[in-house]
């Protein structure tokens, strides 16, 4: 069995984020971006004054329950540098939660919680400024969410609250209705949109236009009475059931005309249409534009989900949006669509007006779009491929990339472990401000402003590297000689960057920046000869690119076997309990006449194996190897049943020993066996986390460099496929994360590592169906080991948690495994004896332990 990918997975271990000079403006905060330590999780909305100050809306997590707030938004504003601005006062803006809270709760009995959230923030050319203010409730005990109030609000310019106008909700009781894409008229009016929510609607639906006057009022001189409505049966022709489409975007063009722009999809055929709409200044309906009115194009068969819109100068229309791959969520490729002046798609962009790109391997996120003020198109976003990045793509008016702006007109930029966009704007100068979150999946950096130059013509270099196994030691890689994956390969550039990676497959590109880096390949085991010992990179200039091949000689005679046995289930009376032993030849030799055995616990009963055992003895089974090539590996499955009461209770220790062994002396004996102690539970989350030493670690093991070896298990007992699934799992300080191996995983995996010790799991496309589905497809796994830090005490405690994200759900939480650093118990030795002869006839007297 030749060895398993699943088991040589890319970890990139980043000691400190790339400089890259030239793509943030480093005048800007710290580095170019600005940091918020508060207690908000991302930004969601912004805005500039002419001062040149930046206003941002900051969401936040589920606080603490304090004065009954369910979750919130803080808006902050920035001075040009990118510090806080300590003389904006939205703080103390209580007036307008106050009036939210009184509201909610005097008008819904059965509220629990209330929270407020900002998306959408408009300024007035006196730079006060307009937010819709979205009130949620929480109904009863842990009650469901629902969007019930929205509030337009104006602020002062330096943040506080000045007006207050509860705007219209839809007339479905219990549904979500949303608010979108405020404008402030040159006349000073406020015009937005709603939309209500798609899931819920069944019959026919329309989109809403609203206007108000600067005095929070409601302008009943616009459209009918203060509004539009658009009659959805009329704009969309294949409508299926009805579905409410949304209202994605409001544009005005010179002559004060509004475009908006929506979108349907007929899901029974795939047929997606999307539709702009122009209407006079007062909010008639220009049946002159397009085909009656509408200017419309379809994808079929697609998912194409509308992202944003905007208008050039000349009054065409834009569009961008993404494509869904079915049954999956990954987006994979992103489409502009373009609309002439007139209203029909414009033959002189792209192809037939459409333009198709693909940013990234796995996921393409775009949420905002901008036209320059020299006519070119800019998409702003996040990708995720190998990395989290953000995204900033250029295309010229005719919707050819922008060559004067990063590779091909893209820049992907990594700034922190992971790092993304869920707003934008453009300065007057044309630098660039993307609002989101750094080090998304740590969730430690809080909200995040990006700034880039306006000009981000270049900024990496390409390093490939490749290993390969050399058998025959010619430095030649030949036919049948893979790629060798146990060590680790490290880039450096002193003082800056380090990148630590194993492969997955025989070659990695990495990004790296100007200057001089120093690769080299470290192998686990000192086995080898490594030709070249250490390969230099060196650019002055960005677009280069260089690789590498380490030619990895081996030694002959080195001997070394290694064994892990890896739990797959829990540990409850009467139910299975499943494990599976891994061995592998980590030496240079062929192994030949080598054994398996396995003592397991007598607390379980023995089912099956595959393959099956060449003996069973008791509780010893063993296995046969006849031959085992250099860097083979191979797997033995074990399905057991843990005994009942009273052979088995409740927080009883099951040990169970596996061993390979071969004729031959071994370089490494102690990897040669593995030891599993389970402590039997009760009830069980499926989502857990265990460690081979059942708690207890001693003093002896931890001096002898023994590993703790952590197995993190996942179901998907949702209703639906999960496609992704992404752990995070933060190592406790009192281990050594340089000595970390992953051992083993059920699916094929990404691995990064950042700050030494916080560990993320991306298991994408995975499509891991739900329990109710097929519960034996429904279950994961990852195993690595870790060794302890030398320097811990007696006494002390080493604990771990997992979090297990499945798509963009919120995280399950393992239980927390602990393992105590604990003396070594000594074996027992017999000092003395003494016996008296029992007189023939007289019954023997049992003490009371004999009794027992």
């Amino acid at each position: 069995m030749k060895r398993s990918l699943l088991t040589a997975v890319l970890i990139v271990f980043f000691a400190g984020a790339f400089a890259q000079p030239g793509i943030l403006d480093q005048t800007f905060g710290v580095g170019g971006k600005a940091i918020s330590t508060q207690w908000p999780i991302r930004s969601s909305a912004i805005l500039q004054q002419n001062n040149g100050k930046t206003i941002v809306a900051l969401l936040a997590d589920e606080l603490s329950n304090v004065n009954n707030w369910l979750e919130g938004t803080d808006v902050r504003r920035l001075n040009i540098d990118g510090s806080l601005d300590t003389s904006f006062h939205f703080d103390s803006s209580k007036n307008l939660f106050n009036y939210i809270a009184t509201y909610e709760f005097s008008t819904n009995p059965n509220v629990n919680r209330v929270g407020y959230l900002i998306y959408q923030m408009a300024l007035q050319p006196d730079q006060k400024f307009w937010a819709i203010v979205h009130s949620y409730i929480e109904n009863g005990q842990n009650g469901p969410f629902q969007a019930k109030t929205h509030y337009l609000c104006r602020f002062s310019s330096n943040g506080k609250c000045e007006l207050i106008s509860r705007l219209p909700n839809s007339n479905y009781t219990g549904t979500a209705t949303s608010f979108t894409n405020i404008i402030v008229r040159p006349n000073g009016n406020i015009l937005f949109g709603k939309f209500g929510d798609v899931i819920r609607f069944q019959g026919p639906t329309n989109l809403w236009l609203y206007q108000y006057k600067p005095d929070g009022t409601l302008d009943t001189s616009f459209g009918i009475n203060g509004k539009v409505v658009v009659n959805t049966e009329v704009a969309f022709y294949t409508l299926y059931h009805n579905v409410l489409p949304p209202l994605y975007g409001i544009s005005l063009d010179k002559h004060n005309r509004i475009f908006i722009g929506s979108a349907n999809m007929d899901t029974s055929n795939h047929v997606q249409t999307v539709t702009f709409m122009r209407f006079s200044p007062n909010g008639n309906f220009d049946t002159s534009y397009g085909l009656h009115g509408y200017a419309q194009a379809n994808f079929a068969p697609a998912h194409f989900v509308f992202d944003a819109m905007a208008l050039t100068q000349e009054n065409n229309g834009l569009i961008v949006g993404h494509f869904l791959e079915t049954n999956s969520w990954n987006i994979k490729v992103i489409g502009l669509v373009c609309f002439d002046s007139s209203g029909v798609l414009n033959n002189n962009f792209g192809n037939g007006g459409k333009v198709f790109a693909t940013f990234d391997s796995v996921d393409n996120r775009i949420n905002a779009l901008h036209i320059q003020k020299d006519g070119k198109i800019v998409l702003t976003g996040f990708v995720v491929g190998n990395r989290q990045r953000l995204l900033i793509a250029k295309y010229n008016s005719n919707g050819t990339p922008d060559s004067l702006f990063g590779k091909n007109g893209v820049l992907r930029a990594q700034i922190t472990d992971a790092d993304a966009s869920f707003a934008s704007l453009i300065q007057p100068d044309g630098k660039i401000l993307l609002a989101g979150k750094g080090g998304y999946y740590n969730n430690n950096l809080g909200p995040t402003i990006y700034r880039f130059d306006s000009v981000a013509r270049i900024y990496y270099n390409n390093l490939t590297a490749s290993t390969f196994f050399d058998s025959n030691a010619n430095g030649i890689k030949d036919m049948n000689e893979s790629f060798f994956p146990l060590g680790d390969l490290v880039t450096t550039k002193a003082g800056i960057d380090t990148i630590r990676s194993i492969f997955n497959v025989d070659k990695i590109t990495l990004d790296i920046d100007t200057g001089n880096y120093v690769s080299r390949f470290i192998p686990y085991l000192p086995y080898y000869n490594i030709t070249p010992t250490t390969h230099s990179t060196s650019n002055s200039t960005y677009f280069n690119t260089d690789s590498v091949t380490f030619a990895i000689k081996p030694m002959p005679g080195q001997r070394d076997l290694s064994v892990q046995l890896i739990p797959l289930s829990p540990t409850r009376a009467g139910f299975q309990n499943n494990f599976q032993i891994t061995y592998e030849n980590q030496g240079t030799d062929t192994i030949t006449n080598g054994t398996i055995q396995l003592i397991k616990s007598n607390k379980l009963n023995f089912d099956s194996a595959t393959p099956t055992p060449t003996s069973v003895i008791g509780d010893t089974m063993r296995w046969n190897i006849s031959s085992l090539i250099p860097l083979e590996t191979g797997n033995i499955l074990l399905n057991f049943t843990v005994k009942t009461s009273p052979f088995v209770n409740i927080g009883d220790t099951l040990q169970s020993t596996a061993t390979f062994t071969s004729s031959k002396p071994d370089l490494t004996p102690a990897d040669n066996t593995s030891t599993v102690k389970q402590i039997v539970r009760g009830s069980f989350d499926p989502n857990d986390k265990t460690e081979n030493h059942g708690g207890k670690i001693t003093t002896l093991q931890v001096a002898n460099g023994d590993y703790l070896q952590y197995t993190i298990r996942f179901q998907n007992t949702g209703n639906d496929t999960a496609f992704n699934v992404y752990i995070r799992d933060t190592l406790d300080n009192k281990v050594d994360w340089s000595t970390m191996q992953i051992l083993t995983a059920s699916h094929s995996y990404q691995m990064t590592m950042n700050d030494g010790n916080k560990c993320l799991f991306s298991l994408r496309n995975i499509n891991l169906v739900d329990s109710t589905t097929n519960e034996p497809s429904s279950h994961g796994y990852i195993v690595y080991k870790v060794k302890p830090k030398p320097t811990v005490a007696l006494g002390d405690i080493i604990k771990n948690t997992a979090a297990i994200y499945f798509d963009y759900n919120l995280p399950v939480l393992t239980n927390t495994e602990t393992t105590t650093v604990v003396n070594e118990v000594l074996p027992l030795r017999l000092l003395s004896f003494t016996a008296k002869k029992k007189k023939q006839n007289q019954p023997a007297k049992l003490d009371n332990h004999q009794r027992n």
